[in-house]
């Protein structure tokens, strides 16, 4: 390698971290030429020396619409080369998912079920799984090349696993950046943010790189600085202009020429046609036929598609492999060009005629050899005329096959279809194809697009047929609200309502979507009221769908208000729940799923975890047996805060990663950060603050992409009560107070205000900020009167009067609004949160001098934190059980608002001190920690002993223990 010495350093160390355990990715950038490749070849020759073994794939320009393309490429060799027993142990359900993708491994495919297309993360998780597995034996460096072609399903999975980095696996990924569609260049730019990616972009050489380079062309100095003038650097268009010379001495290019639209040098691709026009005819032929299929040709399939005869067949590839055009793999029977280049130039200079008529042979050959529908729609589409039936026969067939795994690649197929109808061609099929391909594009999250291909739609329906009218007016409406459009949702819905016959199931239906609307709008009770109206009209007129339908969603839109608003919403909800219950599947799907999904929205705001776990799973079931995946996301994060209230926080991230993997293929920033948000808190709970704070924060930079969404303020909130739960208060409570665009917490629905005020008390009495905890408290309280029946609700007040009580010296008081808040909790079926009560009740039983019974109250909480998995928790409660053991008598404390002001007086690196001597850090783990050194971590500590009264870091940690709620947070940091 020429000039590259920095770049394989990165590699070089990344590679060893990859050894020791470690994920690495490493991106390399740069135009057409300048060397990509041939750092991706070096880089999988060192990796292989070490014993890694080495999968590559690559994008290619002409193809770039076949589903998983690069990943089969990658992948369809090495895993389809493992004997039996070694496939076992890759796993049986990653297999029978990579079964329906690698033409290798076809006999472990399961059954074909009816597939959600945003669940198509499941076969990014198969392949995740099987690299994890394979690294679990030895390291694997994953090279893909030319991902700016590669399709978008491949990059999709290129997304899922740089979001989810698995040990001893390497990712090394080479591309164009002004050719990387969007897709990818946000999953890049993603990883980058996270520290997640390196990126390497490769410059030009020098001078003297260049006549190292192209030591063999027998340049003198000044033709060698005129070369290096002409091409700038660019180790490929040195090497093709050098060898131009060598066949053309006479020839140096006076300029290298203005690019083509691929960005290549128009003095570059005329050498290489020069090179080619050299050939024997039958060379170039060859050469063309095996441009058509691929940057890596089957050389028997390139024969057949020429139409050469054997004798001819074998000299001419005799003759392109002696002239370096193309060169053998190490797969038997096949070619590989020397550059992507070389092989544009080829199929370029072929000519329309010729490889229109050559798609065709490449077809049929492919038909004969029973190639993937996927493979053989890409020649169909280049050669089809108007009017050809087997060419949209089979078009049409490519995008059904395609639409649950591969989207795009499904809305190319029908589009591709689409245009070779005649104009004359029934309306009828013309409108179906034309929905297939709107249900592709929602798949994708491609909303605008969608909306014009349904608006196109809409134009192929009778003014007669009002049913399907008003069907496909409603999947507009709902589409133009998924883009933000809610007042023209609010109109496409009113004009379908317009047409529907009055007090029918499908008014009734709309009127219901219209009240959604209205709660987009945030006019809660206009979306009541028009609920109410519904569940009426349908009460009257006997129509039990309609009624159960309102009766769910009455009972979803009562929970978002207090008072008598609850108690009715309790009573719809159990009218609902025991209709949804008594009917069959078939009865409710598809048809009741948006009832049921209403109803699980209830259930969780009314505190009924184990029916929300329970029905969300059962709509999660229907909504895949009947191919209806509209609400599946929802359903899927109603599940897992259910779970997360049950604490079974570890199934509830599982559902969480799910909807969260379904709202970013949707490309749903809403509900991407809805999702993201909701895995940041069970995230903190199980400890992992590092991985919480990345996904709270992501969630919130999502969320600035929708303000307006309807539950827009649930990615602040849950961020701003991790960075507290983590003790960065100051951040924490400016994350809470700033919620939904600056307007004050009480906006949010008042169900949910208590849950995160608790930390917004938290926060208060660690900084001091005593009289506004108090005001925060006495809120709750007023808020929590009008729910009486909610115990969770009563448990969050009860927990923050508590805290005021402790933070102000009333013991006594603490400790039985503690042990109210622990019944509380208990009876609402809520653990962790109990056992965080508990861990308060333990801190308050402790001042009060009550050893034996703080000890029971800390091994209480312990016991529920541990079985739960909530390690921050956990750890809190063995360090209050360390520090009753560790006491010679019992004490009161009586905390000053002089002394807890001192500690809200704390700069930020202070708190950040403190907070890990409280947590017994040695100078030297805090300096590590904190990037410092450790005579700055000196210095500030002996600044601390001085404002805090104090001469050890015994009495520092003592300090700052009483005065901070290490039971509910953390220290004040940021």
């Amino acid at each position: 390698m020429v000039g590259r010495t920095a770049e394989l350093h990165a590699i070089h160390t990344a590679l060893v971290a990859t050894e020791q355990g470690a994920s690495a990715a490493i991106s390399i950038t740069g135009e057409p030429g300048i060397g990509k490749t041939s750092l991706l070849r070096e880089a999988a020759l060192r990796a292989a020396a070490r014993g890694f073994q080495v999968v590559d794939g690559r994008g290619t320009e002409f193809e770039h619409e076949i589903p998983y393309a690069v990943v089969i490429d990658a992948l369809d060799d090495p895993l389809g080369s493992l004997h039996h027993a070694e496939l076992e142990a890759l796993g049986r359900d990653s297999l029978a998912e990579l079964g329906r993708l690698l033409p290798s491994l076809r006999a472990w495919a399961a059954p074909l079920t009816t597939a959600l297309q945003i669940e198509r993360h499941r076969c990014h998780r198969a392949v995740r799984s099987v690299l994890h597995r394979l690294a679990a034996r030895r390291p694997v460096l994953l090279v893909l090349d030319d991902v700016q072609w590669a399709d978008h399903a491949s990059v999709e999975v290129i997304a899922h696993l740089l979001r989810h980095r698995s040990p001893h696996l390497m990712l090394l990924l080479a591309y164009r950046r002004s050719q990387l569609p969007d897709i990818a260049t946000a999953a890049l730019s993603r990883a980058a943010y996270d520290h997640a990616l390196t990126a390497l972009e490769l410059g030009a050489l020098s001078l003297d790189e260049t006549a190292e380079l192209v030591h063999d062309a027998g340049l003198d100095d000044s033709e060698l600085a005129q070369l290096h003038q002409q091409c700038g650097g660019n180790p490929f268009y040195l090497q093709e202009l050098a060898r131009s010379l060598r066949r053309s001495p006479s020839r140096m290019p006076g300029h290298i020429g203005d690019t083509d639209p691929a960005g290549v040098p128009a003095a570059i691709l005329a050498a290489l046609a020069q090179e080619i026009r050299a050939l024997s005819p039958n060379a170039r032929h060859l050469l063309r036929a095996a441009a058509l299929i691929g940057s890596s040709v089957e050389l028997d399939l390139a024969v057949e598609i020429s139409e050469l005869t054997e004798p001819q067949a074998r000299s001419a590839a005799d003759e392109v492999v002696r002239a370096g055009i193309v060169h053998e793999s190490a797969t038997p029977g096949q070619l590989v060009f020397r550059h992507p280049i070389v092989r544009l130039a080829v199929y370029e200079g072929a000519g329309y005629g010729w490889r229109t008529q050559a798609h065709r042979r490449a077809a049929a050959a492919l038909t004969r050899r029973g190639a993937a529908l996927s493979v053989r729609a890409h020649h169909w589409e280049y050669c089809g005329a108007v009017g050809d039936e087997q060419a949209i026969g089979l078009l049409t067939d490519a995008g059904a096959a395609a639409a649950p795994r591969a989207p795009v690649a499904a809305a190319r197929w029908f589009r591709a279809a689409l245009r070779l109808l005649t104009d004359d061609a029934p309306a009828e099929r013309r409108l179906s194809l034309t929905l297939s391909l709107a249900d592709a594009l929602t798949a994708t999250g491609r909303l605008g697009e969608c909306s014009e291909v349904l608006r196109r739609a809409l134009e192929l329906i009778p003014a007669d047929a009002v049913m399907d009218r008003t069907g496909v007016m409603t999947r507009i409406a709902l589409t133009e609200q998924g883009l933000g459009n809610a007042l023209e949702g609010r109109r496409l819905l009113t004009a379908a309502l317009s047409l529907t016959p009055p007090g029918s199931l499908a008014a009734g239906s709309l009127q219901l979507e219209l009240a959604k609307n209205h709660l987009m709008m945030r006019n809660w009770e206009e979306a009541a009221r028009v609920t109410r109206q519904v569940r009426r009209s349908a009460q009257t007129c006997d129509d039990r769908r309609l009624y159960l339908a309102a009766t769910a969603a009455s009972a979803y839109m009562g929970t978002l208000q207090c008072g008598d608003s609850l108690v009715q919403a309790a009573a719809h909800l159990d009218e609902a729940t025991a209709a949804l219950d008594a009917l069959t599947d078939t009865e409710v799907a598809p048809a009741l799923l948006d009832g049921l999904t209403n109803v699980v929205y209830a259930e969780v705001s009314l505190e009924r975890f184990t029916n929300a776990a329970a029905h969300a799973a059962r709509g999660i079931r229907l909504s895949r047996d009947t191919g209806h995946g509209r609400h599946l996301v929802e359903l899927q994060h109603l599940r897992a805060l259910a779970f997360l209230m049950q604490g079974r926080l570890e199934a509830g991230l599982s559902a969480a990663a799910s909807a969260a993997e379904s709202a970013l293929l949707l490309d749903n920033s809403p509900m991407v950060a809805l999702t993201e948000a909701t895995r940041c808190w069970l995230l903190m709970l199980l400890g992992r603050t590092t991985d919480s704070l990345a996904s709270g924060a992501l969630a919130v930079r999502v969320n600035a992409q929708a303000p307006n969404a309807l539950f827009a303020w649930h990615a602040p909130l849950v961020h701003g009560a991790a960075l507290i739960e983590a003790g960065r208060y100051r951040h924490g409570r400016r994350e809470l107070l700033t919620v939904d665009g600056g307007h004050e917490l009480q906006q949010i629905f008042p169900t949910t205000m208590p849950y995160f005020y608790r930390f917004l008390v938290d926060s208060e009495l660690a900084l001091g900020r005593i009289d506004a905890a108090e005001q925060t408290t006495r809120h709750v309280e007023d808020i929590v009167r009008a729910m009486p029946t909610l115990r969770m609700r009563d448990g969050d007040a009860r927990y923050c009067r508590a805290r005021i009580q402790l933070a102000c010296g009333d013991i006594r008081a603490a400790v039985a609004s503690a042990e109210q808040s622990v019944a509380a909790y208990e009876a609402a079926g809520t653990p962790v949160d109990a056992a965080r009560a508990r861990l308060l009740l333990g801190h308050a039983l402790s001042d009060s001098g009550d050893a034996p019974a703080a000890e029971r109250a800390f091994d209480s909480a312990l016991g529920t934190a541990e079985m739960c998995g909530a390690t921050r928790l956990a750890e809190r409660a063995r360090l209050g059980l360390h520090r009753l053991g560790g006491r010679q008598a019992p004490r009161h404390r009586n905390r000053s608002r002089a002394a807890t002001g001192r500690l809200g007086d704390l700069t930020e690196r202070q708190s950040e001190i403190v907070a890990r001597v409280v947590l017994g850090r040695t100078n030297r783990q805090i300096s590590e920690e904190l990037y410092v050194s450790e005579k700055t971590v000196e210095a500030h500590l002996t600044r601390l002993y001085t404002k805090l009264g104090v001469s050890s870091r015994t009495e520092l940690a003592a300090v700052a223990s009483d005065s901070w709620s290490t039971f509910s947070g953390g220290t004040p940091s940021d």
